[in-house]
């Protein structure tokens, strides 16, 4: 089917106003059979339109009129009237609805998802996201089956027989909302929320993880806690009277929502057992605050994607409370890098197609969305901030909105034109790179502080001055005074109070309120890492750090000096939060297997496996059961454990000799092996136990294995996996996952040639977001040598290749050069 365009949507919108969809659907049938009337009103009666059908359309008929089938997923609708009712009947292909069988108890289950355009493979729809209908759905399913989709239940069949479940309308809805998830699921919980008005809940699981789902009852509460929250925050009640979650088998993301749904993968469940994960806390506000940002106020056209995901974004993080240090360590420096890609394209701007707002690098759209309106807060205020978004839910609830309308709404409660901020920060590429110099007065004190800038914008930000501890404290470094200011231009002067003395150090983005890149000067980067980065303040730790690391990734500064910073880190100081040493673990092991040099990475893996062994330790000793620190500091050594010493050790913790309170779930042992395994450590009777013991993940974390065996079999085995067509995705990824390990470079030597003259052409013709994932995935990564850069600067010079199979390849030559530039920079501290 051709892609639906921004042109022809604007003028299918001007058009047509669609009142609703009624869609039946037999799943039971075989093919699956689907029913859908349409009535729509037609502004200009007798001119012609289209709907979309990618089914097999068995009737179509339009005012009593039978009409043609669809030609090539069009269905053509000659001569309307003022008021049309379109019903089609259709046969569903095989493949459009996901299925997946328990190996547990045998249960079926059934997932649709019709984000973002395959809602026509089901039924017929206008399918684009400002035309908004009011959707009621009926199902005929099997007996002994549950089903989660947007509607409340109206009426079902007696228990435990088949037959046809009638779902409540629901009014706003776009076509893409409509999703069913279907099987013999478990109520897990069932409860109310909401403030103004009731919001019936429930939680549910499928049945054979009755003892592997702890924590439910939590992610309820977090759920409840989130949905009060923004109906306070934005002064429009829940728009739904019903919100159900389901935890779903072969979900592809991490959770979805839409109207009165949640959808939440099964991995998530791991992590629930931790009552103080924060990851878990995040994922359910963010997916709650979808109700507002998607659901109840959507998109118009997909160049404002960002608003639905970046508003969600920023109202969790802001929901949970003081979590931004968490945004900084795991959004911002994916934003940082995202914008320094080739790739690159402002948060907001034009796109021709939804396939080409999926290729679009979802850093800029959530993190770097987030982060500019985090920057916007501090601009404004919290306060006009809130109120422009009530303004915003008020004039454009139940329909569609554009950046535009948004920034309209702010400007009014801010009483300051926004148009040259939003075209500043969202409508402009890129990050501004910020530096400051100091020049030394009378007596030590400052002369003057100058803040420069490329890529000059707007910020309100705080400069933080720190000083040298003395006393027990000595070496640390602690902020003395920090300085508010709004800067703008290239180059600005700061005001500074009299007398004030030169600083050790001049940390910009104190707090991280801005969106940008921080270049330290030579006495500010030596007295942090003096200090190993512990500046008394969680926010701008993770600035620091992220500053150091966009250092190592642009050959800036070593990556065994990073790695070492990091290991320093471990030993002391005031503890990093769960999210900081998560990044910082998996960024130690990434510097000594990618940016270090080959001959230093056993020696800086095995010490950072040494620091994180000290930090499980201690954590045990504290007597904190399912502590998340302690299990981040498990998964740290588990992803480092190098020496023969370190490689026993993870042996006797799969065996049972796991640290005192230390909890070895699905995911951690699936760590564990997956470094024996690169050693050729781990045999089959492992792996098998493995996939046994863990119901969510066991399978895909025995296909990581397997493919990180070093043995070229091994490698071509998950090769042919990752790239078979109809793979589930979950299971490509996985092989994908487990090829390309560092230290394995002489077994893996020849699939350099097998990327460029199998996977490029094999993976170009793909849906779009498997193409990024799986083309980045299999990319020769491992090889970072001049070979591998000349094999892809090659492929991009034939030409013949998509603009999404391009752009993937010029994002990864970028990365290559910056590797190599990296692995010959000096090490700055011995």
């Amino acid at each position: 089917m051709p892609a639906l365009t921004e042109t022809e949507a604007a003028a299918r919108a001007v058009l047509i106003d669609v009142a609703s969809y009624d869609v039946f659907a037999d799943l039971t049938a075989e093919p699956v059979r689907s029913r859908t009337e349409i009535r729509f009103g037609c502004r200009e009666p007798g001119t012609a339109s289209f709907a979309e059908l990618t089914a097999t359309a068995t009737r179509a008929v339009l005012n009593g009129r039978e009409l043609a089938g669809p030609a090539d997923g069009r269905l053509a609708l000659p001569g309307l009237a003022a008021q049309n009712v379109l019903t089609v009947e259709a046969e569903v292909a095989d493949g459009t609805l996901s299925r997946f069988t328990d190996p547990a108890d045998d249960a079926g289950y059934l997932l649709f998802i019709g984000y973002p355009v395959r809602s026509p493979s089901l039924f017929c729809c206008f399918d684009q996201p400002d035309l908004i209908a009011t959707t009621t759905l009926n199902l005929v399913l099997p007996a002994g089956w549950d089903c989660l989709t947007n509607g409340p239940v109206t009426a079902r069949p007696p228990a435990g027989q088949a037959g046809t479940w009638r779902f409540g309308p629901v009014s706003g809805t776009r076509p893409f909302d409509l999703t069913i998830a279907a099987g013999p699921y478990v109520e897990a919980w069932r409860g109310e929320g909401g403030t103004a008005v009731a919001v019936r809940m429930s939680i549910r699981r499928r049945r054979a993880l009755d003892g592997s789902a702890p924590g439910l009852d939590r992610f309820a509460e977090l759920a409840r806690q989130a949905l009060e929250y923004y109906e306070r925050t934005l002064g429009v009640p829940c728009p739904y009277p019903t919100y159900d979650i389901g935890f779903v088998p072969q979900l592809d993301a991490t959770a979805i929502s839409i109207p009165g749904l949640m959808l939440v993968n099964e991995s998530l469940l791991a992590r629930m057992a931790d009552p103080d994960d924060d990851f878990v806390a995040l994922v359910c506000a963010h997916e709650v605050a979808h109700l507002w940002f998607g659901c109840h106020v959507g998109m118009r056209w997909w160049d404002d994607l960002w608003q639905d995901e970046a508003m969600a974004s920023y109202l969790g993080y802001t929901a949970i409370g003081d979590a931004w240090a968490a945004f900084c360590y795991r959004e911002k420096d994916r934003a940082y890098a995202a914008d320094a890609l080739p790739g690159r394209q402002p948060v907001s701007s034009p796109v021709a197609t939804a396939a080409d707002a999926m290729f679009r690098l979802p850093a800029l759209t959530y993190s770097k969305g987030a982060a500019v309106i985090r920057q916007l807060a501090a601009l404004i205020g919290d306060e006009a901030l809130r109120a422009g978004l009530a303004d915003f839910m008020r004039r454009f609830g139940g329909g569609s909105a554009a950046l535009d309308d948004l920034i309209g709404c702010w400007s009014r409660s801010s009483g300051r034109d926004l148009r040259g901020w939003a075209r500043e920060w969202l409508r402009t590429e890129g990050a501004s790179t910020l530096r400051a110099s100091v020049q030394a007065g009378p007596d030590r004190t400052i002369g003057s502080l100058v803040v420069e800038q490329d890529d000059p914008r707007t910020h309100r930000l705080g400069i933080g001055l720190y000083e040298r501890q003395e006393g027990p404290l000595k070496g640390l470094l602690r902020r003395r005074r920090v300085i508010s200011a709004e800067i703008s231009g290239a180059r600005c002067e700061v005001p500074v109070p009299a007398g004030e003395p030169v600083p050790d150090a001049v940390v910009l983005n104190e707090g991280d309120l801005t969106y940008a890149e921080v270049s330290f000067g030579p006495a500010t980067l030596d007295a942090l890492a003096e200090a190993a980065m512990d500046v008394g303040d969680s926010l701008t730790e993770a600035v620091c750090w992220n500053a150091a690391w966009r250092m190592v990734t642009s050959g800036g500064l070593a990556g065994g000096d990073f790695a070492g910073l990091v290991i320093r880190r471990l030993g002391g100081g005031v503890p990093l939060p769960v999210a900081g040493l998560e990044v910082l673990l998996e960024r130690a092991v990434t510097a000594a297997d990618r940016y270090a040099p080959d001959t230093e990475r056993a020696g800086l893996r095995a010490s950072v496996a040494a620091a994180s062994l000290a930090g499980v330790s201690s954590a045990g000793a504290a007597g904190n059961a399912r502590s998340p620190r302690q299990r981040a500091l498990a998964a740290g050594f588990a992803a480092s454990a190098s020496s023969d010493e370190q490689l026993e050790l993870v042996r006797a913790w799969l065996s049972g000799e796991a640290p005192a309170g230390l909890v070895l779930d699905g995911d951690l042992r699936g760590r564990l092996l997956q470094t024996l395994a690169a050693r050729d450590l781990a045999t089959e009777e492992d792996l098998d136990a493995l996939a046994a013991a863990d119901p969510v993940g066991g399978e895909q974390n025995r296909v990581t294995c397997r493919a990180m065996r070093p043995d070229a079999a091994a490698k071509a085995a998950a090769w042919e996996l990752a790239l078979a067509e109809g793979q589930d995705r979950r299971v490509a990824d996985a092989a994908a996952r487990g090829i390309w390990v560092p230290g394995q470079e002489e077994v893996l030597a020849g699939f350099r040639d097998r990327y460029f003259a199998e996977a490029v052409p094999a993976l170009d013709g793909r849906e779009v977001r498997t193409l990024r994932r799986l083309a980045r995935a299999l990319y020769p990564a491992t090889l970072a040598e001049p070979a591998t850069l000349a094999a892809t600067e090659a492929a991009l010079e034939r030409g013949g290749l998509s603009e999404g199979m391009r752009l993937v390849l010029q994002e990864q030559e970028a990365i290559l050069r910056a590797v190599l530039a990296a692995r010959s920079t000096p090490r700055r501290w011995p």
